[in-house]
């Protein structure tokens, strides 16, 4: 057996750089996932005072809120000086990162 024998070294090289891989993976997939999160959070607060500024009651607004962002998520609706607004926040469990919380709002004239 010769000292200059390099055989096995790619296999020795890919089990090193695994870890980073898998890791660096990770947190690609946690951050798209974080960034649908936000979207839909983002839509529900449009969605929820578009519909308060129709003059819907608060309750059609929340539900068309939950079917977007989920049951999770927090809720704060107003419809003061002629404007309804509305914030979402939802918190956002990643691998590795831990909770993120993301936030979504919206404001529209009342019709």
């Amino acid at each position: 057996m010769s000292f200059n024998d390099e055989r096995g070294s790619s296999t020795a090289e890919f089990a090193v750089l695994l870890p980073a891989v898998a890791v660096m993976l990770s947190l690609v997939l946690g951050f798209g996932v974080l960034g649908i999160q936000q979207i839909q959070v983002q839509q529900a607060a449009g969605a929820m005072a578009r519909e308060l500024a129709r003059g819907e009651d608060s309750a059609t607004a929340r539900a068309s809120g939950v079917k977007l962002a989920g049951n999770e998520a927090r809720f704060w609706q107003s419809t003061a000086s002629g404007y309804a607004q509305v914030h979402v926040s939802k918190s956002v469990r990643l691998p590795i990162v831990g909770s993120i919380q993301v936030h979504g709002q919206a404001s529209v004239a009342v019709e």
